[in-house]
């Protein structure tokens, strides 16, 4: 225990057992499930998912995840495991854009809560659109559509969840009844602007879960474009959900420490744009070419060598993450939007030199950005993660 995918019996899981085991337990959905082969694949997980989901239904408040773990084999009395006491204290957390649900430093922080503190960690599943890194994403979600999927599924766990639902029946009843839940939500990047979002909606004024607002022990963001005042999304949250958010931060995040104001107006226009570039590559179609063509007309555009080293040189911005965004620059299929061009024209952004030079010389924050595994002098030359779960630990009503 636990069983996830990767698990085997090479690895000493004894999967074919619980193969076994589970076609016999579960045969009206057992054809989910791959072969008897001893490996725990994504059709174990899903089955296991089916699982939780029919458990929970029935009134079971364990997380929806594929994992088969302790408290699922608990619940459904394999191997004679039973379940160790339960706190009514949950995390939601969610990843980063583009990646998978077990990735990132809020999964991180979750798991560290279930492990050590016997917290209750559901993470929330999302559309992909790896629109704040590097990798692009589909071309038929824009980034709004991406975060409203994370309100969406949020709100989907959040109505499945027993201890939420017993509290909010008797909150209905009397709104000043005492009950036991307690949440805490995480995000990374673009799902913790995401999140922001969904509780504002869900927990806000006349939102489903308003009742149980004063439940909430806190927001634990990484890296979150909504940072109150510097975050790229430029967003003023309601006051009782900034009470409630903790920003952790490396020095420099390209999203979260913006100080100049050409990224946000990228921002305003990216988030509604059905494009598969990333946000630094969208920009970066607009910018590179006005600043070269300022400072070095002579080089002959973003495809010539020297490109690079010149706009390297006059911005001090790191020459491979430079050569980076040139190359998805040169290889995007999506052309600039013509409008925005026109705004940023008439706004004089594109023939300010000292404007571009700095947000060139931001660049480097996109490496800042995917840091929060690393030790920091910011954080007490710890983790941004460590810095999260102490905040959990420490965390007393």
């Amino acid at each position: 225990m636990p069983l996830r995918i990767g698990s085997s019996d090479a690895r000493g899981d004894d999967v074919t057992h619980w193969q076994h085991w589970a076609r016999d337990y579960a045969e009206s959905y057992a054809n989910l499930m791959g072969p008897v082969d001893g490996y725990y694949g994504n059709s174990d997980a899903e089955f296991t998912r089916e699982m939780q989901r029919r458990l929970v239904a029935s009134g079971h408040a364990i997380p929806i995840t594929g994992v088969f773990d302790e408290a699922t084999a608990a619940a459904v009395g394999y191997a004679g495991i039973t379940a160790a006491p339960r706190r009514k204290i949950w995390i939601y957390t969610a990843p980063g854009s583009g990646a998978d649900w077990w990735v990132g430093p809020a999964f991180e922080l979750g798991e560290w809560c279930k492990k050590v503190l016997k917290l209750n960690h559901q993470p929330i599943g999302y559309a992909k659109g790896g629109y704040l890194g590097l990798m692009g994403g589909p071309p038929d979600l824009s980034y709004l559509d991406v975060t409203a999927s994370i309100g969406a599924e949020l709100a989907r766990l959040l109505r499945a969840n027993p201890d939420v639902i017993e509290a909010m029946a008797a909150r209905r009843i009397d709104p000043n009844a005492r009950v036991d839940v307690e949440l805490w939500f995480s995000g990374y990047s673009q799902s913790a602007d995401g999140i922001e979002d969904a509780l504002e909606e869900l927990f806000g004024d006349g939102g489903e879960f308003e009742l149980i607002r004063d439940r909430i022990n806190g927001v634990l963001q990484f890296g979150n474009p909504s940072k109150d005042k510097t975050g790229i999304a430029r967003k003023t949250r309601a006051a009782w959900l900034r009470a409630l958010i903790r920003n952790i931060t490396t020095k420099g995040d390209f999203y979260a420490e913006v100080a100049d104001e050409i990224r946000p107006l990228f921002y305003e226009w990216f988030i509604r744009a059905e494009t598969e570039l990333p946000f630094v590559v969208y920009s970066a179609q607009i910018i590179l070419p006005a600043l070269l063509n300022l400072v070095a007309p002579f080089v002959g555009g973003l495809a010539s060598p020297l490109a690079g080293p010149v706009l390297a040189g006059i911005t001090g911005a790191s020459a491979s993450v430079l050569g980076t965004v040139i190359s998805g620059v040169l290889g995007a299929k999506d052309q600039p939007n013509p409008k925005l061009i026109e705004l940023l024209s008439v706004r004089g952004v594109l023939t300010n030199i000292p404007q571009l030079v700095v947000l060139l010389a931001a660049l480097p924050g996109l490496q800042a950005h995917g840091e929060y595994h690393l030790p920091k002098p910011e954080f007490g030359n710890r983790t941004g993660i460590q810095v999260a779960c102490d905040m959990v630990a420490a965390f007393r009503r």
